[in-house]
């Protein structure tokens, strides 16, 4: 990778001055990958400060939902460069499907690079959803120095590949100079990201974190809570969905296999108590009434990138407690207990025969080799954030849901929509200068909160609760 040029200590203390920052960045040095318990949460590598938003360090008023008071306040998706702008997608999986049909539906967008391993997976994908404006192009994203090379020139980079790859992916977005999003990164690979705060800083770059549904629209929903008050002492995610089509086992998955088995078999992360806390497996069970038709469900905490930056994020407004729950399907549940207690989720190789496998590899390997159901997701979701804390003094407990429906013109689940589209809108937003930061930051710390969830209810992802007007 091509080193950016590295600015003076001076130079690095005058932009951040300029910019409303000061101090360290990121998580204390020392972090063990296999949980961390009572952590500090300030140190190196952490997004900005909660009081900075697109602006570049300007507060948002505290009634005002998190709006931007930029030059470009309210002009989305206008105002793109007159050059016409070209943005490039990795993966074609399902969330890579919908972020090249809302980039493709776009007047201004005018070219949109779809790339991935498989390239005629990418060829369908770009025909079918990029609005005649998409073209496929084969990429490893092992190889930085090629990737570097795709994808100079465009706007941004726009990750829809396995989280796995986020790392690599962010070092060509720098070695081409540009900006880069990706959909979340499971925790402890976003808190690796955040670290290369100074990097990006240095080539003028914006790097957003986590921007699909949870994490996305969730951070950008407590942030819009968190303005409306003084101190924030809890902000909870809650990931609520149903799906309403029959499947052959629980074992049929919605999105990447790697990514769902990673979530149930990573420890939970909690911020409690202003500490960082790993959690039990399926704990924390927590009843909660959705609208219909998703109705009663049971949450439980799992592992997610939120509660990576939240704490961070809402700091200096007092936050004590950030937490993420969802809800599996019993079945699942009791599938991956299974699984796990005879061995087929542990990662160290075993001998069979001459061969050396990880069961976790084989598993995975015999899960996507399953032929498909032919069945399309019939599934409801919608992601609750509940901030609790002080406004004049009072307690204070708002609520925010993003609701979204699988479609059957695309035909797009739910869960495609509301991860997908986010990523989308976020980059177009870079693009017509809506959001102006630089460095590596967490959605809630940068992206206006109140014309991003504007543009999710005018995608078909309903934005409901007592505080949305």
């Amino acid at each position: 990778m091509v080193a950016p040029q590295r600015d003076s200590t001076r130079q690095k203390t005058a932009r951040r001055k300029e910019s409303g920052r000061s101090g360290s960045f990121g998580f204390a040095q020392g972090r063990r990958d296999d949980g961390v318990r009572q952590e500090n949460p300030r140190g190196r590598g952490e997004p900005r400060p909660y009081k900075e938003n697109c602006c570049g360090g300007r507060k948002a008023p505290a009634a005002d939902g998190g709006r931007c008071k930029g030059r470009f306040a309210g002009r989305m998706p206008a105002l793109l460069k007159e050059r016409g702008v070209r943005f490039t997608v990795l993966g074609a999986g399902m969330m890579g499907c919908a972020t090249v049909y809302d980039l493709g539906r776009a007047k201004d967008v005018t070219e949109i690079l779809v790339g991935d391993f498989d390239l005629v997976r990418a060829e369908e994908v770009a025909k079918k959803y990029g609005g005649g404006k998409a073209r496929a192009v084969f990429v490893d994203v092992r190889n930085t120095g090629e990737l570097a090379k795709l994808v100079a020139g465009s706007e941004a980079v726009l990750n829809c590949t396995q989280y796995y790859w986020n790392l690599k992916v962010m070092k060509a977005a720098l070695e081409a100079r540009v900006n880069y999003l990706d959909l979340g990164g499971l925790f402890y690979t976003t808190r690796k990201q955040l670290e290369m705060d100074e990097e990006f800083q240095g080539i003028g770059k914006l790097a957003i974190l986590g921007i699909g549904s949870a994490p996305g629209i969730a951070n950008v929903m407590a942030r819009y809570l968190a303005d409306q008050l003084d101190r924030v002492e809890f902000a909870g995610v809650y990931n609520g969905s149903k799906d309403f089509q029959t499947y052959a086992d629980a074992m049929s998955f919605g999105f990447s296999i790697a990514t769902i088995l990673d979530e149930l078999t990573i420890a939970p992360m909690e911020f409690s108590k202003g500490r960082f806390v790993q959690r039990e497996h399926f704990s924390g069970a927590e009843p909660m009434t959705f609208r219909k038709p998703i109705g009663k469900l049971v949450m439980r905490h799992s592992i997610h990138s939120e509660v990576a930056t939240l704490p961070l994020s809402f700091e200096s407004k007092g936050i004590r407690g950030a937490s993420f729950k969802i809800n599996y399907d019993p079945h699942l549940i009791e599938a991956v207990r299974l699984l796990t207690g005879i061995g087929l989720m542990e990662q160290k190789p075993v001998k069979v025969g001459d061969t050396e496998i990880a069961p976790r590899a084989f598993l995975e390997k015999i899960l996507k080799s399953r032929p498909p159901s032919g069945k399309s997701p019939k599934d409801v979701e919608t992601i609750r954030v509940i901030v609790r804390g002080r406004k004049g003094g009072k307690k204070k407990k708002l609520l925010l849901d993003a609701t979204a429906r699988h479609t059957t013109n695309p035909n797009f689940s739910a869960v495609a929509r509301d991860t997908g589209f986010p990523i989308s809108v976020a980059a177009q937003m870079i693009a017509n200068g809506s959001i102006e930061a630089k460095g590596v930051q967490a959605p809630e710390t940068v992206i206006p909160a109140r014309e991003f969830l504007k543009e999710m209810d005018r995608r078909g992802i309903r934005i409901s609760g007592a505080t949305w007007r």
